[in-house]
């Protein structure tokens, strides 16, 4: 399922007038050639992270925010820029990436920009787009630059997660402008800046599985879910998804489910995701309605499914000598790494699994337990779900829960992470990876 694909994009900060025709040429080893380029260690430097959904209880200081009217653009498109709180603004784009060890090369630094347009000057990817005025704090503002790049894996960000959990304004789909559940918005724009540093979940929940992917010198296609939501063809060997990707549309799961049929491997790296159906009208997303309760649980094509929220606990290994947690060696237990939600096949429908690694129980527990699970397609294509949204964000140790990591534990789950990337781009990986089911299939 690998195909050549050759991206779009780059970036041309302009006015706002029509975009002139591009063409982006992007080969294999792109990224490794990328990273080998010089970045800028203190990018970040002047933007606390800070997490989003935290509007209530941040500080009431003057910041310069701003958002752009796509999430995501390709060659030869633009997205517009509106900044609110200055006048006068430096715009800074950054690309994350490794760019050994710095995390993120700036491309560009233009004063009061108001668009920017994708060309052949910088490559596809997460960018960071810096907001910095005098007298205000400075903010960062997502983009995705994507094209069809030759790639092992297509990377897809979660942006309609962080907007259904952005309180800037005061609303989103879980809290009102008083914090209470009760006064929730029903529906949400995305024409709005995201609160907490400006980011989105994107610092803590991809951020440090994006920079890994990186360093590992994968061939990335970057898209986000909206993409997703317009049916493409994805032309990669596997599809990867981060530490928190809940809010899904029909079309997004239909895309999702005909690559695994067509033998595309689907690697989570979270918890928690694809629960909630979504409904996505112009630029409004509207309220959610959990897959199961429609009858199409998310277990049946990830295997496991959420089914714990609030929770710690331990990691235990069930297969040491199998791939991935085979790299652990001996150490079959990584602390505290399920939850804050986690994940399940037990009590699920679906196909048969197995079950890489479980959490911890006592004596006096009753019912259900964390898994990670995997298993294999009838096409081939391997899925594994690792069932918990800490992993990403306890990767860089900065989750948002309160729930703090030693270094053992960080590198425990950073070497689980790069066994599994370096299969990233192996076409078919149930085939080579033939899972021993320990849950058979539940109808």
């Amino acid at each position: 399922m690998r195909l050549a694909l050759v991206s779009l994009l780059v970036l041309g900060l302009m006015a706002p007038v029509s975009a002139p025709a591009q063409e982006c040429n992007w080969q294999a080893g792109w990224v490794k050639a990328e990273n080998a380029k010089a970045g800028n260690k203190n990018w970040d430097s002047d933007v606390v992270m800070r997490f989003s959904a935290d509007f209530t209880r941040r500080k009431e200081v003057k910041r310069v925010e701003g958002y752009f009217d796509q999430a995501s653009i390709g060659c030869g498109q633009s997205a517009s820029l509106k900044i609110m709180g200055a006048r006068s603004v430096e715009v800074s784009l950054y690309r994350i990436g490794y760019y050994k060890g710095a995390g993120a090369r700036l491309i560009t630094t233009i004063k009061n920009a108001k668009q920017i347009t994708a060309t052949q000057s910088t490559p596809p990817g997460q960018y960071l787009v810096k907001l910095k005025s005098l007298g205000y704090r400075s903010t960062f503002v997502p983009l995705v630059i994507t094209g069809q790049v030759p790639s092992d894996v297509t990377f897809v960000s979660s942006v309609l997660t962080w907007q259904a959990y952005n309180q800037w304004g005061g609303e989103s789909l879980y809290k009102g402008a008083d914090g209470q559940r009760e006064t929730r918005a029903i529906s949400v724009s995305l024409d709005r800046p995201y609160d907490g540093d400006g980011s989105g979940q994107f610092r803590y929940m991809e951020q440090p599985l994006v920079q890994l992917m990186e360093q590992l010198n994968l061939d990335i296609n970057y898209l986000t879910d909206i993409d997703l939501d317009k049916t493409p063809e994805i032309n990669s060997a596997s599809i990867v998804l981060g530490g928190h990707s809940e809010y899904w549309t029909q079309a997004m799961r239909d895309v999702v489910e005909r690559e695994i049929y067509e033998g595309t491997n689907l690697l989570v790296f979270g918890g928690n995701t694809a629960y909630a159906k979504t409904f996505l009208i112009d630029r409004t997303m509207n309220e959610r309605i959990p897959y199961r309760d429609i009858n199409q649980p998310e277990s049946l094509f990830m295997g496991s499914q959420f089914f714990a929220v609030g929770i710690k606990k331990d990691l235990e290994v069930q297969g040491a000598q199998s791939w991935p947690f085979d790299t652990l060696g001996k150490a079959g237990k990584i602390k505290g790494i399920y939850g804050y939600e986690a994940d399940t096949a037990m009590g699920t429908s679906g196909p048969g699994v197995e079950v890489l690694a479980r959490s911890t129980i006592s004596p006096t527990e009753k019912g259900f337990v964390a898994m990670s699970t995997y298993y294999a397609a009838p096409s081939g294509a391997g899925v594994l779900n690792l069932g918990t949204n800490a992993w990403v964000c306890a990767m860089a140790n900065r989750c948002p829960w309160g729930h703090s990591f030693d270094a053992k534990t960080v590198q425990q789950i950073r070497k689980v992470t790069t066994a599994i990337i370096e299969q990233a781009g192996r076409e078919k990986i149930g085939n080579w990876r033939v899972p021993q089911i320990d849950i058979p299939t539940r109808p």
